[in-house]
């Protein structure tokens, strides 16, 4: 999947006839985890994660088990995501006011932001918690419903700090508060099921944001009870990973503001972590379960299609790190499913993108399609079975580093030409850098294919 010309469609040519049908569905269901990783995915990469109504949920429907982000941090992620552009098109590289969301794409282009794009067609669009990086810039939504400020961003926090004192990172782990009600994604999860419950003569998106397991890693104790340390099995390492990674790829992923592997295990504070994020995990499944128990006891069970995604994954120890923000695997690879009406039941281990949900919604629910769309619908698999030509998929971090990715192989290039790759049949982990081997030139040269010739300038800096 190349980054080609903005086709230059007016944006009159956006709006057309829906083609829907009895058999598509009304409704779009968007559920935004933050920070979740891979581990939930089909193909269960920690045995003790404990997410029974995502588990549900992608059995229920078409689970991507090898789906990407276009950017492994959440401002230039969701901005891809909502506005069906690549970075390299939007100039979108890192985090972005929301504010500045809309001014930033129409500079590029035409398009509509997602909940903008089915407005023009006659939905009802209402969000609540972290859609967008900030949430739902002012006129994404018909109705939005910010995070309280007495939550903060991520939720109530306590006095002072229990684990990780560092001002430039929200990175701290322990129980806290006391209840469930308390938690941003609670309060989240009971609004979007009440919306559930009620009439709606429109059809409709409904777009949740959960903040859990973005840090800091407080949940209420009895959620951490549920992972007794001496139990819990950590993330395989190897010494030394980061010795053949080339110095540009160390700096890029050097997050001094976040814990290291060396501190984690130096303080016997990994474990703890690694609770702490399935705690999360567990704690943030819970209230998508609240919502899909009320989709399911409502009105609009038979007509909603339902998509829930993480916006990028998240290291825990890997790599030496404890953060986003890198090429490789753990941070790039993110849940991504779809249930519904008409949604086959199957896991797809071909590889995908974030940037596909646009297309793909639109299609299902009946909808034109949006010309300015940079990825490709993968209806034709959800509700036919039918295989899509295998296409790699691109992501960036910072502006002129990229990785790509195919079925077999993981290709990064730094801005300074220095390169890695991965060979994820024989080595999963991304243990052996494979860029000098000179059998392998020819595989390199066809994803190197993959990178935009002509990126667009970074627009975040300095914002």
């Amino acid at each position: 999947m190349t980054v080609g010309a903005l086709s230059g469609c007016s944006p009159d040519t956006l709006i057309g006839s829906p083609r829907r049908t009895e058999a598509n569905p009304r409704n779009l269901l968007l559920i935004m985890v933050d920070d979740l990783n891979d581990w939930v995915t089909a193909l269960g990469d920690h045995p003790q994660v404990t997410a029974p109504h995502i588990k549900a949920l992608a059995a229920s429907g078409t689970s991507f088990a090898n789906a990407h982000a276009q950017a492994p941090i959440c401002g230039p992620s969701r901005a891809s995501l909502f506005s069906g552009l690549y970075p390299a098109q939007t100039g979108i590289y890192g985090q972005i006011k929301d504010a500045q969301l809309g001014p930033a794409v129409s500079a590029v282009s035409p398009t509509l932001l997602l909940p903008q794009y089915l407005r023009s067609h006659g939905y009802y669009t209402a969000g609540r918690g972290k859609v967008s990086h900030q949430g739902g810039q002012e006129g994404m939504f018909d109705e939005y419903h910010p995070r309280l400020p007495e939550n903060g961003d991520y939720g109530p926090k306590p006095e002072g700090r229990f684990k990780w004192d560092s001002d430039k990172t929200h990175t701290d782990w322990g129980a806290w508060p006391d209840a469930d009600e308390k938690m941003i994604d609670h309060i989240t999860a009971s609004w979007g099921a009440e919306f559930l419950q009620q009439e709606h003569e429109q059809p409709f998106l409904l777009a949740l944001g959960f903040v859990r397991p973005h840090v800091p890693w407080y949940v209420p104790q009895k959620w951490l009870d549920m992972f007794p340390l001496d139990t819990i099995e950590l993330p395989q390492i190897r010494a030394n990973d980061l010795g053949d990674v080339p110095k540009a790829g160390r700096d890029l992923a050097a997050v001094p503001q976040m814990p290291t592997l060396e501190w984690a295990m130096e303080n016997k504070e990994w474990r703890p972590i690694m609770q702490a994020y399935l705690a999360s995990i567990a704690f943030v499944d819970h209230c998508v379960g609240m919502v899909l128990e009320s989709l399911s006891t409502s009105a609009h069970a038979e007509n909603t299609l339902i998509c829930l995604a993480s916006d990028n994954g998240y290291h825990l120890g890997e790599k030496q790190r404890f953060a986003k923000m890198s090429l490789w695997e753990r941070s790039t690879r993110v849940p991504l499913m779809f249930a519904g009406p008409g949604i086959r039941q199957q896991v797809i281990t071909d590889p995908v993108g974030l940037i596909d949900i646009y297309p793909t919604a639109i299609d299902i629910l009946g909808l034109p399609a949006n010309t300015e769309n940079a990825g490709r619908s993968l209806a034709p698999v959800l509700t036919q079975g039918k295989a899509l030509p295998i296409e790699p998929q691109l992501s960036v971090y910072g502006e002129g580093n990229y990785a790509v990715i195919d079925p077999n192989h993981r290709y990064i290039r730094y801005a300074d030409g220095s390169e890695e790759l991965y060979d994820l049949r024989k080595d999963p982990n991304e243990w052996v850098n494979l860029a000098n081997d000179q059998s392998l030139a020819s595989v390199k040269d066809r994803l190197r294919a993959y990178i935009p010739a002509n990126p667009r300038s970074d627009v975040t800096i300095g914002r």
